[in-house]
C-alpha cells in the first residue's frame, strides 16, 4: 500500500510545504525549506520527502531513505526489501525500521505474492543475526507462510529474548508438526515469567482450536445481535485516567463502551488495552467487563508496565499476534475496529483488523504535524531523537490513512487543516467529525458520602505533596484536572498563580499523575511545581496535588465544591495546556457548574462562545497566559454573578450537545455504514 504524495500549491507553513512535494523540488524552494528547519530535522526529512542521499554511516537517515521507498509509488518485490532495511539493529532506529519494514513487506507480498515473500525469507533467514532473523520470522507468521523448517527455526537463537518470542509465533502456525507443538509445550511448561507463559499459551491454543478454552480468555457470548467494535487505547493505564499516559481518551472510550450497545446495530464492545509486567503475574483473566455489552480485553506485553509511545515500534508484532488471537480466541472477532493515536500501536491494531476481515476506522488529528515547524525551527540546542520520532509519527499517520476504510476529523478543526496537512485528502470529501461527550452524573447516597471524602482529602496530609491547611477554607478553589505531561503545562498555571499574586485570594487544586511511581515526564514537571510552590513561602497551605482519581471520583469533587466549600465567589476551573484536540475535562468542568478557563489553540472554539459559557486563552507563554488568569480570576471575584452566568451557560452547552448517548448513536451511524461498505482492498 503507497501513501500517495500529491502536487498542492505550496503553502506558507514549511512543514505543509514539504509534505505537498511530488518529485524533486525546485533548488530554491529546496534551500528555503531546509532553512526553515533545524539541521537535526531538515537532514532526516530532505531524505524522506525530497530524495537527497543518505549518509551511510547515519542509521537515523538510513531508515529516512527506508521511509522514502515505502511512499515510493514503485512497490518494490520482498528481495529488495528485505536488502533494503538498514542494518541498524539496536535502538529506536532499529526498532523503526522494523516497523518500515512490516509495511513495505506487506506491499510486496500483495504485489509480488507469497511464493516469492516466502523464497525470500528463505534466502535471508539463513545467515541472519538473531535480530534479523526475528524480522523474518515475525513476517512470516504475519502472512501465514510457512517456509522455514521447524529444525531450523530452533537451532540457534532462543537465548536472544525478541527471537525466541518471533520463533513461538512462527510456531504457532505449524499445527500438524510435532516438533513444533513439542517445542512449545516446553516452552510454556519452563516459562520463567508470566509474558511468556502466557505468550505459550495462547500459540498452543492457535495451534489446537479445540483445547483453547482457557480462564485467561473467556468470554460469554454477546446477548444480542449486531456488530462487535473494538476500539484501541494502548498509552497509559485504562484503570488509571490522569496518570502517566492516560487521559481523556480513556474516559471518553470507558463511556462509549458502555453506551454504544444500547444502539440498534451494536452488539459489544472490545476495549483493547495492554498490560506489562508490572501486573500480568497478579491476574487470572485478560478479560473484564466494562459493563453490559462492553469487554475491555488487555493484551500482555513484554514491557515492565505501561509501554511510551516510542516503543510500540519494539511491540507491533506482537501486539498485532495477540490482539488477533486473542479476540479470536474470546470470540470477539471485531466487525470494525476503531483506531484513534497515529503510532505503531494503531498500526498494529490494524493489522491484526486487516487480518481478521475487519474494517478500520482511524480519527485524523493534524497533532504532531502543525506543531513541528515550530518545535523543529532553526537555531541553537536541537533535538535528533524527536525528529527522528516526529517523522516517523507523520508516516505512521499516512499509513492509517491509506488503510482506513473511515477517516473522521475531531470537531473544531480549521477549515482545510487536514488537507493541508494531508494533501493525499484533496477531492475527497471532508472527514465526519463525531463529537465526545459524558454521561449525566445522578446523586446517590454513596455518591454524596464518596463526595465528602473527596473535599476532605484537600485539607488531609497528602504523603509529601501540599494540601490545603483550614485557613484556605473559605477561598475560591482554582481547579486544574490532567495527566502531569508538558503539554497539559500545570507548571505554567502554577507559576502564573504565585507570581501573580492570585494565591493570597484562591486556593489552587491540581489533580493528575501517578504521584507514587511517576513516568521521567512526571516526575521532571512534578519537581518544577514543587521548586516554584517552596519559592514562595507565602502562599503555603493555598496549593493541594491529589494524584490521579478515577473517573466518578473527579465529577464528584467537582460536583461537591460549591456545597461542600462555599465560598463568596465561584470556584474556577482552568485548562492550562498548550493545546487540547477536545478536552473532555473541560467539558466535565462545564456540566459541574464551573466558569472555565481554556486553550484558544486547538478544539474548545468549537463549543466555547468566549465570553459567554467560558473563555479562551493564549497559553504559549508566562505572560499572555497571566494575564488572562489574572483577569479571569478578577473578573469572578469583581462580578460573580456574571460569572455564575457564564457557568450556567457552559452547562446548558454540554446538556445540549454532549450527552454520551447522543454522541454514541453518531458513532454507532459511522460503525454502521463502514461495515456495510464493500471491501475495495
Amino acid at each position: 500500500m503507497t501513501i500517495p504524495n500529491l502536487r498542492t500549491p505550496v503553502p506558507a507553513d514549511p512543514l505543509a510545504a514539504l509534505r505537498a512535494w511530488a518529485g524533486a523540488p525546485d533548488s530554491a524552494e529546496l534551500e528555503r525549506l531546509r532553512r526553515a528547519f533545524h539541521p537535526d530535522f531538515a537532514g532526516l526529512a530532505l531524505v524522506e520527502y525530497a530524495g537527497e542521499r543518505p549518509a551511510p554511516d547515519d542509521p537515523d537517515a538510513q531508515v529516512a531513505a527506508f521511509r522514502a521507498m515505502a511512499r515510493g509509488a514503485r512497490r518494490p518485490g520482498p528481495a529488495e526489501v528485505l536488502e533494503a532495511v538498514p542494518a541498524t539493529e539496536t535502538g529506536l532506529p532499529g526498532e523503526l525500521a522494523a516497523s518500515i519494514a512490516v509495511d513495505l513487506f506487506a506491499d510486496a507480498v500483495a504485489a509480488h505474492g507469497p511464493l516469492a515473500a516466502a523464497a525470500a525469507i528463505r534466502a535471508a533467514f539463513e545467515h541472519a543475526t538473531p535480530s534479523r532473523a526475528a524480522l523474518l520470522l515475525e513476517l512470516a507468521e504475519r502472512h501465514g507462510l510457512r517456509c522455514l523448517p521447524v529444525g531450523a527455526v530452533l537451532a540457534s537463537g532462543l537465548d536472544d529474548r525478541r527471537y525466541r518470542h518471533a520463533a513461538w509465533r512462527y510456531l504457532s502456525q505449524c499445527g500438524g508438526r510435532p516438533a513444533a507443538t513439542g517445542a512449545l509445550t516446553a516452552a510454556h511448561e519452563r516459562a520463567e515469567d508470566p509474558y511468556e507463559h502466557v505468550l505459550t499459551a495462547v500459540c498452543l491454543a492457535r495451534q489446537d482450536e479445540t483445547a483453547a478454552s482457557s480462564p485467561l480468555w473467556t468470554c460469554p457470548p454477546a446477548d444480542r445481535p449486531g456488530l462487535t467494535v473494538a476500539q484501541s487505547m494502548l498509552l497509559g493505564s485504562f484503570d488509571q485516567p490522569g496518570a502517566g499516559a492516560s487521559g481523556g481518551l480513556t474516559v471518553l472510550l470507558r463511556h462509549l463502551g458502555a453506551e454504544l450497545p444500547r444502539h440498534e446495530g451494536i452488539a459489544r464492545v472490545v476495549t483493547v488495552t495492554l498490560l506489562g509486567h508490572d501486573r500480568l503475574g497478579e491476574r487470572t483473566t485478560l478479560l473484564d467487563s466494562g459493563g453490559a455489552g462492553h469487554v475491555v480485553l488487555r493484551l500482555p506485553v513484554d514491557a515492565p508496565g505501561p509501554p511510551a509511545q516510542a516503543e510500540l515500534s519494539r511491540l507491533r508484532p506482537s501486539i498485532t499476534f495477540l490482539a488477533r488471537h486473542l479476540l479470536w480466541l474470546a470470540g470477539c472477532t471485531p466487525d470494525v475496529v476503531h483506531v484513534r493515536y497515529a503510532d505503531d500501536g494503531s498500526a498494529a491494531v490494524v493489522d491484526a483488523a486487516r487480518a481478521m476481515g475487519a474494517r478500520t476506522v482511524f480519527t485524523l488529528t493534524a497533532d504532531p504535524h502543525r506543531s513541528l515547524a515550530e518545535r523543529h525551527r532553526p537555531g541553537p540546542g536541537g533535538d535528533r531523537a524527536a525528529a527522528r520520532f516526529d517523522l516517523h509519527r507523520l508516516y505512521a499517520a499516512d499509513r492509517l490513512v491509506a488503510a482506513a476504510d473511515t477517516v473522521l476529523g475531531l470537531p473544531g478543526r480549521p477549515d482545510g487543516e487536514l488537507v493541508k496537512y494531508f494533501p493525499q485528502l484533496r477531492g475527497r470529501p471532508e472527514p465526519e467529525s463525531p463529537a465526545e461527550g459524558i454521561p449525566r452524573l445522578f446523586p446517590t447516597a454513596t455518591a454524596e458520602a464518596r463526595q465528602q471524602q473527596l473535599t476532605a482529602s484537600l485539607f488531609a496530609p497528602g504523603a509529601g505533596l501540599p494540601r490545603l491547611t483550614e485557613a484556605a477554607r473559605a477561598l475560591p478553589i482554582v481547579l486544574c484536572v490532567g495527566r502531569l505531561h508538558p503539554v497539559k503545562q500545570q507548571d505554567l498555571l502554577v507559576e502564573a498563580w504565585l507570581t501573580r499574586g492570585l494565591w493570597q485570594h484562591t486556593a489552587l487544586v491540581l489533580v493528575g499523575g501517578d504521584t507514587t511511581n511517576p513516568t521521567g515526564d512526571e516526575k521532571r514537571l512534578l519537581d518544577r511545581i514543587l521548586d516554584l510552590y517552596r519559592r514562595h513561602p507565602g502562599a503555603a497551605g493555598r496549593l493541594a496535588m491529589l494524584a490521579a482519581l478515577g473517573n466518578d471520583d473527579v465529577r464528584l469533587l467537582e460536583h461537591g465544591l460549591a456545597h461542600r466549600l462555599p465560598a463568596p465567589t465561584p470556584h474556577l476551573y482552568v485548562c492550562p495546556s498548550r493545546k487540547e484536540e477536545f478536552g473532555i475535562a473541560v467539558v466535565e468542568a462545564m456540566d459541574a457548574g464551573l466558569p472555565v478557563l481554556g486553550p484558544r489553540r486547538g478544539g474548545l472554539g468549537h463549543y466555547i462562545e468566549h465570553g459567554r459559557n467560558g473563555l479562551l486563552a493564549d497559553t504559549s507563554g508566562l505572560t499572555a497566559f497571566g494575564d488572562a488568569l489574572t483577569a479571569f480570576v478578577r473578573g469572578a471575584a469583581d462580578d460573580p454573578a456574571r460569572a455564575r452566568a457564564m457557568a450556567a451557560a457552559g452547562r446548558e452547552t454540554v446538556v445540549g450537545r454532549f450527552g454520551i448517548h447522543e454522541v454514541a448513536g453518531r458513532f454507532a451511524a459511522v460503525y454502521r455504514r463502514t461495515a456495510a461498505r464493500p471491501d475495495s482492498r
